[in-house]
């Protein structure tokens, strides 16, 4: 959805280049554009990019700083491969508390599983700490960060549809095979049900969040 919306936002003349460290992940993308889109894909690691230093006026980075090791070597990254004057354009979620839907999932899931509850949401719900972040960008050698907190709502048709995206098309799914396999199609219910209690079980609306961050490249 990123590389589609920069694609038709940015003129046709500009080349941009997709990465990622999943090989089978970039192939789904490519397979959405035409050869004359302009648009290279590139199997890279955010930690060593495999690009000169200064060859970008821009880097986007959807939903994965908080997934990367080492997050101080990911933005010195995006800052050496940028052009003086670049942007380093990147999003994350807030926490649990402004996005109400994984928060109830999450919360359903570790009581059907209080022995060993899946973890997996920890990590993209819980880096979010504006002042963390701001001073790893200006230590990776950024300014002039703007930030913008961005409320939205999240809507469904159904909460079992949400219960089956959330259950059965994330990594949670893994974490419940290896400690309790048998109780998938249970959690996938209470999780239906905790949905729609909440937020309803047809026209489900509730509040979601992100935060967004542009930092500035010195000139």
């Amino acid at each position: 959805m990123a590389t589609r919306q920069l694609r038709d936002a940015i003129d046709q003349e500009v080349r941009i280049v997709v990465t990622d460290l999943n090989e089978d992940m970039l192939d789904v993308n490519r397979g959405k554009f035409e050869d004359h889109e302009n648009i290279e894909f590139q199997t890279a690691n955010a930690l060593e990019l495999p690009f000169e230093d200064s060859s970008f006026d821009a880097v986007v980075c959807q939903f994965s700083v908080m997934f990367f090791s080492d997050k101080l070597a990911a933005l010195k990254e995006a800052a050496r491969m940028l052009k003086p004057g670049g942007m380093f354009l990147f999003n994350i979620w807030d926490s649990f508390e402004h996005n109400h839907l994984i928060r109830t999932v999450n919360a359903t899931v570790a009581k059907c599983l209080p022995d060993d509850p899946p973890d997996f949401w920890a990590v993209p719900y819980g880096y979010y700490e504006i002042d963390v972040i701001k001073n790893l960008l200006f230590e990776s050698g950024f300014g002039d960060i703007e930030i913008s907190v961005l409320p939205r709502t999240s809507t469904a048709d159904e909460a079992r549809h949400v219960a089956v995206g959330y259950i059965l098309g994330t990594p949670v799914r893994l974490q419940i095979e290896q400690s309790a396999p048998e109780s998938i199609s249970e959690i996938v219910n209470a999780v239906e049900k905790a949905i729609g209690e909440e937020f309803g079980y047809t026209s489900v609306s509730a509040k979601m969040q992100a935060i967004v961050f542009q930092a500035h490249y010195p000139g």
